[in-house]
């Protein structure tokens, strides 16, 4: 029947029939926008003025692919990759972060990113829907390469699905706790240093030995007098307590030690590149982990004195 179908089919008699009704009255725009927005999930670009002509195109591409099942695969595939470039528009970023832009189907290492002539980097992947490209939900959709894409679109088993399932819960776990370090380093780990700083008893407070001292190797004493005199004197009196804090709550992985530190000398090292002077990026510092922590910005200068004495902030003096 498809056959015979094709045989007679004309586009101007199919045409004629969608813009006019039984009697030859135009149909309204209404009803013709109303078509349009029905058909569009399988042809982007429909609108009242053409949707004659994309339905008639739909229709003959049906019809072939019963008569011609071998074109069935080109439709296939040719929405699947309608679903991928409006996932990687949503999602495409995320996916490539969190499959570390290489191909997350197993076996395949392929990297998801080339560099063209002009040395300019160019995303090269596609978005497969694990459980079918109906879903464009992040936790269905994983980034792969055009090969790997193609095979899991055409033909997939269920083992193979499971095994998607599996890296795809791998690779959003490993972004929840990239997010949660974060979390702790920032705003959690530094805020209970500040929140035990200031609750310190007298007796907890024991001081640095000033032949210890670095402060006046990193500030230049004879251009920031007052600058270097406060500093010496929060790392006299609680350097041992802040590093004695810290230890604790690294310990009991409540704060990164290790990132804690590259984000502050970062933050330094980003102020320096500026050119600011010592005390304005004291200052900017010491703002910072207050509008972080919402705590005292005295305990706040005094965990920056903390840094600088211990190399993270400020580089040695060359004279």
């Amino acid at each position: 029947m498809a056959k015979s179908m094709l045989g007679r089919l004309t586009s101007e008699n199919f045409i004629e029939a969608i813009y006019h009704d039984d009697s030859l009255n135009d149909r309204t725009d209404t009803v013709l926008e109303s078509l349009a927005e029905d058909i569009q999930p399988f042809a982007e670009d429909v609108d009242k003025d053409n949707v004659g002509e994309v339905l008639f195109d739909l229709f003959k591409q049906s019809l072939d692919f019963i008569v011609n099942p071998e074109l069935e695969n080109d439709r296939i595939i040719a929405s699947a990759k309608e679903a991928s470039r409006k996932a990687k528009g949503i999602y495409g970023l995320g996916l490539l972060e969190d499959c570390r832009h290489t191909c997350s189907y197993p076996g395949c290492g392929k990297h998801l990113q080339t560099v063209n002539d002009k040395y300019h980097t160019v995303n090269n992947y596609e978005v497969a829907g694990i459980k079918g490209s109906r879903s464009l939900s992040y936790e269905n959709l994983i980034a792969m390469c055009h090969d790997c894409f193609q095979n899991y679109v055409f033909k997939h088993t269920k083992t193979e699905e499971k095994d998607l399932v599996t890296i795809k819960k791998l690779q959003s776990d490993a972004r929840s706790m990239r997010q949660t370090l974060d979390e702790v380093a920032i705003e959690k780990g530094i805020t209970k240093v500040i929140y035990n700083l200031s609750k310190a008893k007298p007796t907890q407070l024991l001081s640095l030995n000033y032949d210890a001292l670095r402060v006046p190797e990193k500030i230049d004493e004879e251009l920031y007098l007052f600058l270097v005199d406060e500093v010496t004197g929060h790392v006299t009196k609680y350097y041992l307590f802040i590093e004695k804090t810290m230890k604790d709550l690294a310990q009991q992985s409540q704060l990164s030690d290790g990132l804690l530190r590259a984000q502050i000398a970062d933050s330094y090292r980003k102020l320096a590149e500026k050119k600011k002077s010592p005390e304005i990026i004291y200052s900017a510092l010491s703002e910072k982990i207050r509008s972080i922590t919402k705590q005292d910005i005295r305990f706040c200068s005094i965990v920056v004195s903390y840094f600088i004495q211990s190399c993270e902030v400020f580089d040695a003096i060359t004279k």
